[in-house]
């Protein structure tokens, strides 16, 4: 009896105060923040982020979260998503500083190359779906990968002093996790993606097919080929280009998933 009453108890706690587990809870890929983190995850990051400000009582936060989560899953090892609660009032101080009025407030913070201490600020006035604010983030991501031609790749290898990591891809754009990447190794790798109207530096390297990814090193033996043969997401690929560099500081390795499961579009290249 007494087993089945505290079985009852814990029920009717879950579902009276879902705030236990975390307005986002760990099982999402929204980052929980705290005037001890924000400096750490979103000013000393190269990476692009939003964070949304809001309170666990707010009937338009409470309508947004699973589209937020949402947009973070799709997000993951592209930009940061995060989220600080402002009716906690160790996190006050924090709200006050970006000057948050009502909630939901979302703002988008871009890695400053020059002053990166400074990132620049900016209100997301998009709208407020998953696919908005995915949409609106990829927009805002900087693009560390350098695009290739047959007459300027062989130069941006030879003159590189770092592993050179090669895209091989049929379309026109820099794949958004393929940005991540880069963003990943900034410093400790170079990035490059080549066309497959390119087919003079498809056949020097025998890729017959697309993507394909080819990491070449250099030492005092000459250059070598290291072709990428695993799946085109992002945990393999972490691990396999880990062999060659160092992810920059901050980088976040990605989470091994616990179960298989289908690759959003913007996890897959």
């Amino acid at each position: 009896m007494l087993f089945t009453t505290i079985i009852l108890a814990v029920q009717l706690l879950v579902l009276i105060s879902p705030a236990l587990a975390g307005f986002y809870g760990s099982d999402t890929a929204v980052i929980n923040l705290t005037p001890k983190t924000f400096k750490t995850e979103i000013y000393d990051t190269n990476y692009t982020s939003i964070v949304e400000f809001y309170a666990e009582w707010c009937g338009h936060c409470k309508n947004l979260r699973p589209q937020y989560t949402k947009a973070a899953k799709s997000l993951t090892g592209v930009a940061k998503v995060a989220a600080v609660r402002c009716d906690d009032q160790s996190n006050q101080p924090l709200c006050s500083r970006y000057n948050v009025r009502g909630y939901p407030t979302l703002k988008i913070f871009r890695p400053n190359s020059k002053v990166p201490s400074n990132p620049y600020i900016e209100d997301y006035e998009g709208g407020r779906t998953a696919k908005a604010i995915v949409d609106t983030i990829l927009t805002k991501i900087p693009n560390k990968v350098q695009r290739l031609k047959a007459e300027n790749f062989r130069t941006w290898i030879e003159e590189s002093k770092s592993p050179n990591v090669l895209l091989f891809h049929n379309n026109a754009n820099t794949p958004p996790m393929y940005k991540g990447l880069a963003i990943d190794y900034a410093g400790t790798a170079n990035f490059g993606i080549i066309q497959k109207s390119e087919k003079v530096v498809s056949k020097e390297f025998g890729v017959t097919k697309y993507p394909t990814i080819v990491v070449v090193t250099k030492d005092d033996v000459g250059e070598h080929r290291h072709n990428y043969a695993g799946e085109h997401k992002k945990e393999p690929l972490y691990e396999f280009l880990s062999g060659f560099a160092t992810p920059a500081e901050g980088a976040r390795a990605p989470k091994k998933p616990k179960r298989a499961k289908k690759a959003t579009q913007h996890e897959e290249l």
